[in-house]
């Protein structure tokens, strides 16, 4: 059993900032009962409404924006106080009540939870059309079946982890629906594809389940490792030697492969940055599927990458505020 009250801390305590005023609370608390400090969360949509991102929003991928703190750009930061007894909580309090600035809440005893199996049972996978069935490891894949009749169901494994995608972001689905409906159209079995920025793999392994070879471009290794764990989890699904997995496109090839199927769901400021290289390996007749975009990112989109592959979009799919964008059939 724990105790835990929040406090309400402004950017600057007397002549501490926030930071070190949490660092305070450690050498103050430590040694009287205090067990741990959270500082507090902020989404990339509520950091969007604060003003504080601009550029882009996180999606579900491995980039992330280059400003991550949002939470200590807050004017008034929120944060947790866990402590082992009652009795170590009330001293505290009586301390933190007397800091002119500092705003104490009630004391709350919290019983004690197996949190590993309250995170296992918050996640235990997503239908995506035409066919795909995202599990976690631990969930029983579904034997194969006939999902609409004209393919089977397509069971893909990912092991949740440090938010490099777990198909739940409504881009993932996008991309999914998008290599879904592309494969019953025209089989990617032997197909060349690149997924690029990768994150966690999922697009990878979906396109590869369908028979592709797939190389994924990813530059965050933390992301690679994650992605490297969902490889192996699908191994038994995917034919051997049809993942390869690189921080970088030049690590792959040295710059010659041209792809017939290149998706790349990341955020606009990349998309953009990157258009060229990416029509570039584009092979004839190609497929590209963009996503990470929302309304207001289209226009800026669809106008480079019209220009470049000198043709308009075939298909804009939508789900929520997310878009995401088809070239080629």
């Amino acid at each position: 059993m724990t105790f835990r009250f929040s406090i309400q801390v402004p950017r600057q305590v007397g002549d501490q900032s926030r930071t070190e005023f949490y660092e305070w609370l450690w050498s103050r608390f430590s040694d009287a009962g205090l067990l741990g400090v959270h500082e507090g969360t902020l989404l990339s949509e509520e950091a969007v409404l604060e003003g504080l991102e601009t550029e882009s929003w996180t999606v579900d991928s491995g980039e992330a924006p280059r400003e991550r703190d949002w939470v200590g750009h807050l004017g008034q930061g929120t944060a947790g106080l866990y402590f082992a007894t009652d009795e170590e909580a009330e001293s505290a309090v009586a301390v933190l009540t007397e800091i002119p600035l500092i705003t104490v809440g009630p004391i709350e005893k919290q019983e004690p939870q197996d949190w590993d199996a309250l995170w296992k049972a918050s996640f235990v996978g997503v239908t995506v059309p035409p066919f795909w069935k995202v599990l976690p490891p631990w969930e029983i894949p579904l034997n194969p079946s006939s999902g609409n009749h004209q393919v089977p169901i397509q069971n893909l494994l990912i092991n949740p982890g440090a938010g490099f995608g777990t198909g739940t972001h409504e881009t993932t689905q996008l991309c999914l629906q998008a290599i879904g409906e592309i494969s019953i159209q025209n089989s990617l079995q032997g197909v060349l594809a690149l997924d690029f920025g990768s994150g966690s793999g999922i697009l990878s392994i979906g396109m590869a389940l369908l028979g592709a070879k797939v190389d994924a471009v990813e530059i965050d290794s933390l992301a690679n490792d994650n992605a490297r764990d969902n490889f192996e989890l699908n191994r038994s699904s995917i034919a051997q030697g049809s993942l390869r997995l690189s921080e970088s496109l030049e690590g792959l090839d040295g710059g010659s492969f041209r792809y017939s199927v290149i998706v790349a769901n990341i955020l606009r400021p990349v998309l953009l940055e990157f258009s060229e290289l990416l029509v570039n390996r584009l092979s004839s007749g190609g497929v590209l599927i963009l996503s990470g975009l929302i309304e207001s990112d289209l226009e800026s989109v669809i106008k480079k990458y019209s220009e470049l592959l000198k043709a308009p979009p075939t298909r804009i799919y939508e789900k929520g505020e997310w878009r995401a964008i088809l070239w080629g059939e």
